[in-house]
Protein backbone atom coordinates (compact mmCIF):
# COMPACT_ATOMS: atom_id res chain seq x y z
CA UNK A 1 0.00 0.00 0.00
CA UNK A 2 2.90 2.31 0.68
CA UNK A 3 4.34 1.40 -2.39
CA UNK A 4 1.15 2.66 -4.29
CA UNK A 5 1.38 6.04 -2.36
CA UNK A 6 4.52 7.13 -3.68
CA UNK A 7 3.61 6.20 -7.13
CA UNK A 8 0.54 8.37 -6.75
CA UNK A 9 3.16 11.01 -5.36
CA UNK A 10 5.19 10.89 -8.16
CA UNK A 11 2.23 11.28 -10.37
CA UNK A 12 0.73 14.25 -8.36
CA UNK A 13 4.02 15.76 -8.91
CA UNK A 14 4.70 15.49 -12.24
CA UNK A 15 1.64 17.27 -12.45
CA UNK A 16 2.29 20.08 -10.31
CA UNK A 17 5.66 20.72 -12.18
CA UNK A 18 3.26 21.31 -15.09
CA UNK A 19 1.76 24.34 -13.64
CA UNK A 20 3.88 25.96 -10.64
CA UNK A 21 4.95 28.22 -13.33
CA UNK A 22 2.04 30.31 -13.80
CA UNK A 23 -0.30 29.80 -10.32
CA UNK A 24 1.06 30.95 -7.01
CA UNK A 25 -1.10 30.83 -3.64
CA UNK A 26 -2.05 33.55 -1.87
CA UNK A 27 -4.46 34.13 1.31
CA UNK A 28 -7.80 35.72 1.33
CA UNK A 29 -8.83 36.94 5.28
CA UNK A 30 -12.66 36.80 6.08
CA UNK A 31 -14.61 37.14 9.77
CA UNK A 32 -16.94 34.88 11.24
CA UNK A 33 -20.56 36.96 11.47
CA UNK A 34 -22.88 34.11 12.83
CA UNK A 35 -22.72 30.59 14.27
CA UNK A 36 -25.75 27.92 14.48
CA UNK A 37 -25.14 24.25 15.38
CA UNK A 38 -24.65 23.16 12.24
CA UNK A 39 -23.08 25.82 9.91
CA UNK A 40 -20.30 28.88 10.45
CA UNK A 41 -21.15 31.83 8.48
CA UNK A 42 -17.65 33.59 7.26
CA UNK A 43 -17.70 36.98 5.67
CA UNK A 44 -15.38 37.73 3.04
CA UNK A 45 -14.75 40.66 0.73
CA UNK A 46 -15.76 38.50 -2.38
CA UNK A 47 -15.04 35.26 -2.46
CA UNK A 48 -13.74 34.67 -6.05
CA UNK A 49 -10.87 31.58 -5.78
CA UNK A 50 -13.10 29.76 -2.97
CA UNK A 51 -15.05 26.62 -3.62
CA UNK A 52 -17.04 23.74 -2.22
CA UNK A 53 -15.32 21.68 -0.25
CA UNK A 54 -12.02 24.08 0.58
CA UNK A 55 -10.45 24.56 3.90
CA UNK A 56 -10.61 27.64 6.09
CA UNK A 57 -7.26 28.04 8.27
CA UNK A 58 -7.40 30.15 11.69
CA UNK A 59 -3.74 31.14 12.65
CA UNK A 60 -2.41 30.00 16.12
CA UNK A 61 1.02 30.53 17.02
CA UNK A 62 1.55 31.41 13.23
CA UNK A 63 0.31 28.02 12.03
CA UNK A 64 -2.41 27.70 9.55
CA UNK A 65 -4.37 25.27 11.21
CA UNK A 66 -7.80 23.97 9.37
CA UNK A 67 -10.70 25.10 11.04
CA UNK A 68 -14.00 24.75 8.34
CA UNK A 69 -14.77 23.01 5.25
CA UNK A 70 -16.93 24.99 2.76
CA UNK A 71 -20.60 23.56 2.31
CA UNK A 72 -22.36 26.92 0.86
CA UNK A 73 -21.21 30.32 -1.37
CA UNK A 74 -22.53 33.57 -1.83
CA UNK A 75 -20.82 36.85 -3.18
CA UNK A 76 -19.56 37.58 -0.26
CA UNK A 77 -19.77 35.13 2.48
CA UNK A 78 -19.79 31.29 2.86
CA UNK A 79 -20.58 28.93 5.41
CA UNK A 80 -19.90 25.19 6.33
CA UNK A 81 -19.26 22.91 9.27
CA UNK A 82 -15.89 23.09 11.72
CA UNK A 83 -13.21 20.48 11.56
CA UNK A 84 -10.87 19.31 14.05
CA UNK A 85 -12.51 20.58 17.00
CA UNK A 86 -11.20 23.92 16.90
CA UNK A 87 -13.06 26.40 19.29
CA UNK A 88 -14.27 29.35 17.09
CA UNK A 89 -16.28 32.28 17.91
CA UNK A 90 -18.04 35.24 16.26
CA UNK A 91 -15.39 37.59 14.93
CA UNK A 92 -12.44 35.08 14.69
CA UNK A 93 -10.71 35.68 11.12
CA UNK A 94 -10.40 32.48 8.85
CA UNK A 95 -8.25 32.23 5.81
CA UNK A 96 -8.67 31.00 2.71
CA UNK A 97 -5.69 29.97 0.75
CA UNK A 98 -6.70 30.52 -2.73
CA UNK A 99 -4.28 30.05 -6.18
CA UNK A 100 -4.36 33.21 -8.18
CA UNK A 101 -3.00 32.86 -12.18
CA UNK A 102 -0.42 35.02 -12.45
CA UNK A 103 -0.51 37.17 -15.64
CA UNK A 104 3.09 38.38 -16.22
CA UNK A 105 6.06 35.79 -15.30
CA UNK A 106 7.91 39.09 -14.82
CA UNK A 107 6.01 40.61 -12.02
CA UNK A 108 7.13 40.50 -8.48
CA UNK A 109 5.41 37.30 -6.83
CA UNK A 110 3.87 37.54 -3.07
CA UNK A 111 5.28 34.87 -1.08
CA UNK A 112 3.52 31.48 -1.15
CA UNK A 113 1.90 30.09 1.30
CA UNK A 114 1.80 26.44 3.06
CA UNK A 115 -1.33 24.65 2.65
CA UNK A 116 -1.87 22.88 5.61
CA UNK A 117 -4.28 19.21 5.08
CA UNK A 118 -7.26 18.49 6.94
CA UNK A 119 -6.26 15.52 8.96
CA UNK A 120 -7.79 13.82 12.10
CA UNK A 121 -4.70 15.54 14.12
CA UNK A 122 -5.90 18.62 13.52
CA UNK A 123 -2.32 20.43 14.58
CA UNK A 124 0.16 19.74 11.58
CA UNK A 125 2.41 22.67 11.53
CA UNK A 126 2.34 24.85 8.53
CA UNK A 127 5.72 25.90 8.76
CA UNK A 128 8.45 25.29 11.83
CA UNK A 129 9.49 28.38 12.79
CA UNK A 130 12.91 28.96 15.27
CA UNK A 131 11.76 28.49 18.60
CA UNK A 132 11.97 31.93 21.03
CA UNK A 133 11.01 31.21 24.56
CA UNK A 134 11.52 34.92 25.12
CA UNK A 135 7.81 35.57 24.08
CA UNK A 136 5.22 35.20 26.82
CA UNK A 137 1.69 34.03 26.23
CA UNK A 138 -1.05 36.06 27.09
CA UNK A 139 -3.83 34.67 28.90
CA UNK A 140 -7.13 33.72 26.68
CA UNK A 141 -10.08 31.96 27.41
CA UNK A 142 -12.75 30.25 24.84
CA UNK A 143 -16.20 28.37 25.96
CA UNK A 144 -19.18 26.71 24.58
CA UNK A 145 -22.40 25.91 26.11
CA UNK A 146 -25.19 24.49 24.89
CA UNK A 147 -29.03 23.01 25.52
CA UNK A 148 -30.40 20.31 23.36
CA UNK A 149 -33.77 19.31 23.15
CA UNK A 150 -34.58 15.93 21.35
CA UNK A 151 -38.17 14.69 21.17
CA UNK A 152 -39.37 11.67 19.38
CA UNK A 153 -42.95 11.18 18.31
CA UNK A 154 -44.54 8.39 16.84
CA UNK A 155 -48.29 6.73 16.03
CA UNK A 156 -46.95 3.33 16.63
CA UNK A 157 -47.53 0.70 19.34
CA UNK A 158 -44.31 -0.32 19.39
CA UNK A 159 -42.30 3.26 19.94
CA UNK A 160 -43.53 5.64 23.09
CA UNK A 161 -43.03 8.86 22.81
CA UNK A 162 -40.04 10.07 24.76
CA UNK A 163 -37.99 13.65 24.92
CA UNK A 164 -33.88 13.79 25.77
CA UNK A 165 -32.39 16.65 27.62
CA UNK A 166 -28.38 16.99 26.32
CA UNK A 167 -26.50 19.61 28.22
CA UNK A 168 -22.90 20.20 26.79
CA UNK A 169 -20.07 22.57 28.30
CA UNK A 170 -16.18 23.11 27.27
CA UNK A 171 -13.95 25.45 28.20
CA UNK A 172 -9.86 26.55 26.88
CA UNK A 173 -7.95 28.65 29.29
CA UNK A 174 -4.30 29.34 28.18
CA UNK A 175 -2.24 30.39 30.14
CA UNK A 176 -3.92 31.50 33.55
CA UNK A 177 -3.01 34.72 34.22
CA UNK A 178 -0.57 34.50 31.76
CA UNK A 179 1.57 31.88 33.74
CA UNK A 180 2.60 28.58 32.44
CA UNK A 181 -0.69 26.82 33.41
CA UNK A 182 -3.16 26.03 31.48
CA UNK A 183 -6.86 24.53 31.84
CA UNK A 184 -8.90 22.35 29.03
CA UNK A 185 -12.55 20.64 29.76
CA UNK A 186 -15.27 19.14 27.66
CA UNK A 187 -18.62 17.27 29.45
CA UNK A 188 -21.80 16.22 28.47
CA UNK A 189 -25.17 15.73 30.86
CA UNK A 190 -27.90 13.64 28.71
CA UNK A 191 -31.16 12.18 29.80
CA UNK A 192 -34.79 11.13 29.03
CA UNK A 193 -37.13 13.13 30.30
CA UNK A 194 -39.21 10.09 31.72
CA UNK A 195 -36.28 8.22 33.42
CA UNK A 196 -35.13 11.78 35.94
CA UNK A 197 -36.74 9.33 38.37
CA UNK A 198 -33.90 6.95 38.05
CA UNK A 199 -31.23 9.44 37.82
CA UNK A 200 -29.56 8.63 41.13
CA UNK A 201 -28.52 5.02 39.40
CA UNK A 202 -27.10 5.74 36.39
CA UNK A 203 -25.71 9.30 37.17
CA UNK A 204 -22.27 7.47 35.43
CA UNK A 205 -24.07 7.01 32.32
CA UNK A 206 -25.89 10.19 32.17
CA UNK A 207 -22.59 12.52 32.58
CA UNK A 208 -19.97 11.69 30.30
CA UNK A 209 -16.67 13.96 31.05
CA UNK A 210 -14.04 13.40 27.69
CA UNK A 211 -11.58 15.94 28.93
CA UNK A 212 -10.84 17.24 31.85
CA UNK A 213 -6.91 18.52 32.27
CA UNK A 214 -4.38 20.74 33.74
CA UNK A 215 -1.47 21.58 31.23
CA UNK A 216 1.83 22.97 33.26
CA UNK A 217 4.50 24.26 29.76
CA UNK A 218 7.47 24.99 31.04
CA UNK A 219 8.78 26.42 28.16
CA UNK A 220 8.11 26.18 24.61
CA UNK A 221 9.43 22.21 24.24
CA UNK A 222 8.44 20.64 27.53
CA UNK A 223 4.66 20.54 28.73
CA UNK A 224 3.30 18.20 31.02
CA UNK A 225 -0.66 17.07 31.02
CA UNK A 226 -2.55 16.12 34.20
CA UNK A 227 -6.03 14.96 34.04
CA UNK A 228 -8.24 13.29 31.52
CA UNK A 229 -6.60 14.19 27.92
CA UNK A 230 -6.55 13.19 24.67
CA UNK A 231 -3.29 13.69 22.75
CA UNK A 232 -3.51 14.31 19.28
CA UNK A 233 -0.23 12.83 18.51
CA UNK A 234 -1.51 9.53 19.54
CA UNK A 235 -5.10 10.15 19.12
CA UNK A 236 -6.02 6.02 18.67
CA UNK A 237 -5.05 5.93 22.44
CA UNK A 238 -8.33 7.76 23.34
CA UNK A 239 -8.41 9.65 27.12
CA UNK A 240 -6.48 8.88 29.34
CA UNK A 241 -6.90 9.55 33.22
CA UNK A 242 -3.17 10.34 34.55
CA UNK A 243 -0.19 11.90 33.35
CA UNK A 244 1.70 12.93 30.32
CA UNK A 245 5.18 14.45 29.44
CA UNK A 246 6.61 15.64 26.52
CA UNK A 247 9.63 16.75 25.83
CA UNK A 248 10.95 18.45 22.33
CA UNK A 249 14.57 18.78 20.91
CA UNK A 250 14.79 20.90 17.85
CA UNK A 251 12.37 19.08 15.53
CA UNK A 252 12.12 15.64 17.40
CA UNK A 253 10.25 15.29 20.49
CA UNK A 254 9.27 12.32 23.09
CA UNK A 255 6.81 11.41 25.71
CA UNK A 256 5.57 9.31 28.39
CA UNK A 257 1.87 8.46 29.44
CA UNK A 258 0.82 6.81 32.66
CA UNK A 259 -2.75 6.47 34.02
CA UNK A 260 -5.71 4.52 33.64
CA UNK A 261 -8.35 3.82 30.68
CA UNK A 262 -11.70 5.17 31.25
CA UNK A 263 -14.89 2.48 32.01
CA UNK A 264 -16.39 1.09 28.72
CA UNK A 265 -19.79 1.62 29.77
CA UNK A 266 -19.77 5.16 31.26
CA UNK A 267 -16.65 6.40 31.37
CA UNK A 268 -15.97 7.26 34.87
CA UNK A 269 -12.42 6.27 36.71
CA UNK A 270 -11.12 2.85 37.01
CA UNK A 271 -7.46 2.60 38.06
CA UNK A 272 -7.97 -1.21 37.32
CA UNK A 273 -7.47 -0.50 33.90
CA UNK A 274 -3.76 1.08 34.25
CA UNK A 275 -1.77 1.63 31.16
CA UNK A 276 1.41 2.99 30.28
CA UNK A 277 3.86 4.27 27.58
CA UNK A 278 6.05 6.23 25.15
CA UNK A 279 6.18 7.90 22.04
CA UNK A 280 8.73 9.25 19.80
CA UNK A 281 8.47 11.75 16.98
CA UNK A 282 9.49 13.74 14.34
CA UNK A 283 8.63 16.83 12.56
CA UNK A 284 9.99 17.95 9.30
CA UNK A 285 9.61 20.92 6.76
CA UNK A 286 10.80 19.62 3.19
CA UNK A 287 10.22 22.65 0.47
CA UNK A 288 6.98 24.28 0.86
CA UNK A 289 5.64 21.16 2.67
CA UNK A 290 5.68 19.05 6.16
CA UNK A 291 6.38 15.91 7.17
CA UNK A 292 5.40 14.40 10.93
CA UNK A 293 6.37 10.64 11.94
CA UNK A 294 5.17 8.97 15.32
CA UNK A 295 5.82 5.96 16.85
CA UNK A 296 3.75 4.44 19.90
CA UNK A 297 4.30 1.46 22.14
CA UNK A 298 1.51 0.75 24.93
CA UNK A 299 0.97 -1.92 27.87
CA UNK A 300 -2.96 -2.02 28.50
CA UNK A 301 -4.08 -3.83 31.85
CA UNK A 302 -6.95 -5.10 33.81
CA UNK A 303 -6.03 -5.46 37.86
CA UNK A 304 -2.68 -4.92 36.36
CA UNK A 305 -2.43 -8.23 34.47
CA UNK A 306 -1.85 -7.31 30.67
CA UNK A 307 -5.04 -6.73 28.51
CA UNK A 308 -3.50 -5.89 24.85
CA UNK A 309 -0.07 -4.96 24.17
CA UNK A 310 0.76 -2.75 20.71
CA UNK A 311 2.67 -0.82 18.69
CA UNK A 312 1.13 2.41 16.89
CA UNK A 313 2.18 4.49 14.01
CA UNK A 314 1.47 7.24 12.84
CA UNK A 315 2.25 9.81 9.59
CA UNK A 316 1.48 12.39 7.67
CA UNK A 317 2.92 15.17 5.13
CA UNK A 318 2.20 17.30 2.08
CA UNK A 319 5.03 17.08 0.53
CA UNK A 320 3.77 17.47 -2.95
CA UNK A 321 1.79 20.54 -3.54
CA UNK A 322 -1.92 20.48 -3.22
CA UNK A 323 -1.23 17.02 -1.76
CA UNK A 324 -2.39 15.80 1.33
CA UNK A 325 -1.37 11.93 2.78
CA UNK A 326 -1.98 10.22 5.88
CA UNK A 327 -1.27 6.67 7.24
CA UNK A 328 -2.05 5.21 10.94
CA UNK A 329 -1.26 1.61 12.16
CA UNK A 330 -1.58 -0.92 14.99
CA UNK A 331 0.26 -3.94 15.45
CA UNK A 332 -1.02 -6.34 18.53
CA UNK A 333 2.36 -7.60 19.95
CA UNK A 334 0.22 -10.01 23.11
CA UNK A 335 -1.80 -13.03 22.61
CA UNK A 336 -3.56 -15.20 25.30
CA UNK A 337 -5.67 -18.61 24.01
CA UNK A 338 -7.01 -20.79 26.64
CA UNK A 339 -4.98 -19.66 29.34
CA UNK A 340 -1.61 -19.52 27.14
CA UNK A 341 0.21 -16.03 26.95
CA UNK A 342 2.67 -15.75 23.79
CA UNK A 343 4.44 -12.76 22.42
CA UNK A 344 3.16 -12.56 18.76
CA UNK A 345 3.54 -9.85 15.84
CA UNK A 346 -0.04 -9.50 14.34
CA UNK A 347 -1.17 -6.20 12.07
CA UNK A 348 -4.46 -5.22 13.88
CA UNK A 349 -5.18 -2.38 11.64
CA UNK A 350 -3.69 0.22 8.89
CA UNK A 351 -5.53 3.30 7.46
CA UNK A 352 -4.21 5.22 4.47
CA UNK A 353 -5.80 8.35 3.18
CA UNK A 354 -5.16 10.83 0.10
CA UNK A 355 -6.10 14.37 -0.70
CA UNK A 356 -5.14 15.61 -3.70
CA UNK A 357 -6.74 18.90 -6.02
CA UNK A 358 -4.76 19.32 -9.05
CA UNK A 359 -6.66 22.57 -9.83
CA UNK A 360 -9.05 24.70 -8.25
CA UNK A 361 -12.38 22.43 -9.66
CA UNK A 362 -11.48 19.57 -8.98
CA UNK A 363 -10.45 17.44 -5.87
CA UNK A 364 -10.66 14.01 -4.91
CA UNK A 365 -9.63 12.03 -1.79
CA UNK A 366 -9.03 8.13 -1.49
CA UNK A 367 -8.67 6.16 1.52
CA UNK A 368 -8.24 2.39 2.25
CA UNK A 369 -8.80 1.25 5.86
CA UNK A 370 -8.46 -2.72 6.71
CA UNK A 371 -8.74 -3.94 10.21
CA UNK A 372 -9.38 -6.75 13.02
CA UNK A 373 -11.22 -6.02 16.12
CA UNK A 374 -9.34 -5.05 18.53
CA UNK A 375 -8.93 -8.05 21.57
CA UNK A 376 -8.67 -7.52 25.35
CA UNK A 377 -7.65 -10.63 26.48
CA UNK A 378 -8.46 -10.17 30.32
CA UNK A 379 -11.54 -7.54 30.20
CA UNK A 380 -13.36 -10.44 28.07
CA UNK A 381 -11.48 -13.42 28.27
CA UNK A 382 -14.20 -15.74 28.73
CA UNK A 383 -15.49 -14.20 25.23
CA UNK A 384 -12.15 -14.31 23.75
CA UNK A 385 -11.50 -18.40 24.65
CA UNK A 386 -14.11 -19.11 21.42
CA UNK A 387 -12.48 -16.59 18.99
CA UNK A 388 -10.33 -18.93 16.44
CA UNK A 389 -9.94 -16.29 13.94
CA UNK A 390 -9.99 -12.50 13.84
CA UNK A 391 -10.70 -11.67 10.26
CA UNK A 392 -9.87 -8.61 8.42
CA UNK A 393 -12.51 -6.05 7.22
CA UNK A 394 -11.32 -4.44 4.30
CA UNK A 395 -13.01 -1.05 2.67
CA UNK A 396 -11.78 1.56 0.13
CA UNK A 397 -13.76 4.82 -0.18
CA UNK A 398 -13.23 7.35 -3.10
CA UNK A 399 -14.68 10.93 -3.18
CA UNK A 400 -14.59 13.64 -5.96
CA UNK A 401 -15.84 16.76 -6.08
CA UNK A 402 -15.78 18.80 -9.11
CA UNK A 403 -16.89 22.56 -9.80
CA UNK A 404 -17.48 22.50 -13.87
CA UNK A 405 -18.81 25.96 -14.19
CA UNK A 406 -19.13 29.18 -11.50
CA UNK A 407 -22.14 28.27 -8.75
CA UNK A 408 -22.21 24.51 -9.63
CA UNK A 409 -20.94 21.92 -7.66
CA UNK A 410 -20.75 17.87 -8.17
CA UNK A 411 -19.85 15.21 -6.18
CA UNK A 412 -19.12 11.64 -6.51
CA UNK A 413 -18.51 9.24 -4.07
CA UNK A 414 -18.23 5.50 -3.32
CA UNK A 415 -17.39 2.45 -0.95
CA UNK A 416 -16.55 -0.88 -1.37
CA UNK A 417 -16.19 -3.35 1.65
CA UNK A 418 -15.69 -7.00 1.99
CA UNK A 419 -14.99 -9.92 4.67
CA UNK A 420 -13.86 -13.12 4.28
CA UNK A 421 -17.30 -14.65 5.50
CA UNK A 422 -19.44 -12.34 3.82
CA UNK A 423 -22.13 -13.74 0.93
CA UNK A 424 -21.06 -10.93 -1.07
CA UNK A 425 -19.30 -7.50 -0.55
CA UNK A 426 -20.54 -4.37 0.52
CA UNK A 427 -20.71 -1.49 -1.83
CA UNK A 428 -22.90 1.78 -1.67
CA UNK A 429 -22.02 5.19 -4.04
CA UNK A 430 -23.98 7.73 -4.69
CA UNK A 431 -23.38 11.60 -5.26
CA UNK A 432 -24.99 15.54 -5.03
CA UNK A 433 -25.42 18.28 -7.43
CA UNK A 434 -25.48 21.85 -5.92
CA UNK A 435 -25.98 25.14 -7.66
CA UNK A 436 -25.47 28.06 -4.96
CA UNK A 437 -27.75 30.82 -4.80
CA UNK A 438 -30.06 30.68 -7.77
CA UNK A 439 -30.47 33.74 -9.32
CA UNK A 440 -33.32 36.44 -8.38
CA UNK A 441 -34.75 33.64 -5.63
CA UNK A 442 -31.30 32.98 -4.17
CA UNK A 443 -31.90 29.49 -3.52
CA UNK A 444 -29.67 27.13 -2.99
CA UNK A 445 -30.89 23.44 -3.97
CA UNK A 446 -28.90 20.01 -3.82
CA UNK A 447 -30.01 17.11 -5.45
CA UNK A 448 -28.66 13.75 -4.08
CA UNK A 449 -28.96 10.03 -4.47
CA UNK A 450 -27.06 7.41 -2.60
CA UNK A 451 -27.53 3.17 -3.44
CA UNK A 452 -26.74 0.53 -0.87
CA UNK A 453 -25.65 -2.88 -2.06
CA UNK A 454 -24.67 -5.51 0.77
CA UNK A 455 -25.88 -9.33 1.47
CA UNK A 456 -29.03 -8.73 3.24
CA UNK A 457 -29.88 -5.49 1.73
CA UNK A 458 -30.56 -3.62 -1.54
CA UNK A 459 -31.50 -0.04 -1.40
CA UNK A 460 -31.58 3.35 -2.27
CA UNK A 461 -32.17 7.43 -1.22
CA UNK A 462 -33.38 9.79 -3.34
CA UNK A 463 -33.06 13.92 -1.80
CA UNK A 464 -33.51 17.12 -2.57
CA UNK A 465 -32.41 20.12 -0.43
CA UNK A 466 -33.35 23.77 -0.59
CA UNK A 467 -31.73 26.25 1.05
CA UNK A 468 -31.37 30.03 2.13
CA UNK A 469 -30.30 32.75 3.71
CA UNK A 470 -32.95 35.04 5.01
CA UNK A 471 -30.57 37.41 5.97
CA UNK A 472 -27.48 37.80 7.62
CA UNK A 473 -28.60 35.82 10.80
CA UNK A 474 -31.56 33.66 9.77
CA UNK A 475 -30.71 30.21 7.12
CA UNK A 476 -33.49 28.72 6.53
CA UNK A 477 -33.65 24.61 4.53
CA UNK A 478 -36.24 22.65 3.95
CA UNK A 479 -35.57 19.14 2.95
CA UNK A 480 -37.20 15.52 1.72
CA UNK A 481 -35.78 12.09 1.28
CA UNK A 482 -37.52 9.13 0.11
CA UNK A 483 -35.98 6.00 1.07
CA UNK A 484 -36.27 2.43 -0.35
CA UNK A 485 -35.20 -0.15 1.19
CA UNK A 486 -35.47 -4.46 0.18
CA UNK A 487 -34.05 -7.06 2.47
CA UNK A 488 -33.27 -10.29 0.55
CA UNK A 489 -33.75 -12.92 2.79
CA UNK A 490 -37.97 -11.66 3.68
CA UNK A 491 -40.86 -10.33 2.30
CA UNK A 492 -40.20 -7.28 4.01
CA UNK A 493 -39.45 -3.84 2.24
CA UNK A 494 -39.25 0.15 3.58
CA UNK A 495 -41.16 2.55 1.11
CA UNK A 496 -40.38 5.65 3.31
CA UNK A 497 -40.95 9.48 2.21
CA UNK A 498 -39.76 12.18 5.02
CA UNK A 499 -39.63 16.21 5.10
CA UNK A 500 -37.62 18.33 7.20
CA UNK A 501 -37.33 22.02 8.09
CA UNK A 502 -34.20 23.51 9.88
CA UNK A 503 -34.05 27.34 11.10
CA UNK A 504 -30.81 28.71 12.52
CA UNK A 505 -30.62 32.27 13.67
CA UNK A 506 -29.19 34.60 16.61
CA UNK A 507 -32.21 34.91 19.86
CA UNK A 508 -30.08 36.82 21.59
CA UNK A 509 -26.56 37.61 20.60
CA UNK A 510 -24.51 35.75 21.68
CA UNK A 511 -27.41 33.40 21.88
CA UNK A 512 -27.95 30.94 19.11
CA UNK A 513 -31.18 28.86 18.18
CA UNK A 514 -31.18 26.28 15.89
CA UNK A 515 -34.80 24.26 15.68
CA UNK A 516 -35.34 21.06 13.46
CA UNK A 517 -38.32 19.48 12.53
CA UNK A 518 -37.95 15.76 10.72
CA UNK A 519 -41.57 13.66 9.99
CA UNK A 520 -40.92 10.48 8.98
CA UNK A 521 -44.35 8.45 6.63
CA UNK A 522 -44.96 4.85 6.02
CA UNK A 523 -48.08 3.40 4.96
CA UNK A 524 -48.65 2.20 8.67
CA UNK A 525 -47.16 4.38 10.49
CA UNK A 526 -45.99 8.06 11.18
CA UNK A 527 -42.87 9.30 13.23
CA UNK A 528 -41.68 12.64 14.16
CA UNK A 529 -38.24 13.91 15.64
CA UNK A 530 -38.53 17.81 17.11
CA UNK A 531 -34.85 19.29 18.12
CA UNK A 532 -34.15 22.52 19.86
CA UNK A 533 -30.63 23.64 20.15
CA UNK A 534 -29.48 26.94 22.04
CA UNK A 535 -25.98 27.22 22.25
CA UNK A 536 -23.41 30.35 23.70
CA UNK A 537 -19.97 31.20 23.16
CA UNK A 538 -17.65 33.17 24.88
Amino acid sequence: MIRILYIINLLVLAAGLISASTIEKVEKTGTITYMSSQNIYVKFENTAGITQGDTLFQRIDNKLLPAMIVKFISSKSVAGETVNGLDLKVDDKLIAVIEKIVPDVNEEKQSPIVTVPSTPEGEFKADLPPKNPAVKQKASLKGRFSIQSYSNISNSPHFADNQRWRYTFSLNAKNIGESNLSFSNYMSFAYRADQWSDMPNNFGRSLRIYDLALNYQFDETTSLWVGRHINFKISNISSVDGVQFEKGFDRNYVGVVAGSRPNFTDLGINLKLFEYGAFIGRDDSLGSGYMRNTLAVFEQTNDFKTDRRFIYFQHSNSILENTNVFVSSEMDLYKMISGIKKNDFQLTSIFASLQYSPITAVSFYLSYDARKNVIYYETFKNFIDSVFENETRQGFNLRLNIKPIRFLFVGLNGGYRFQKNDLKPARNFGGYITYSEVPLIEITPTISYSKIITSYIDGGVAGLRLSRNITDNIDLSVYYRNTQYKFNNSIASINQNSVSFDLSTILLNPVFLTLSYEGIFEKTSTAGRILLDLTTRF
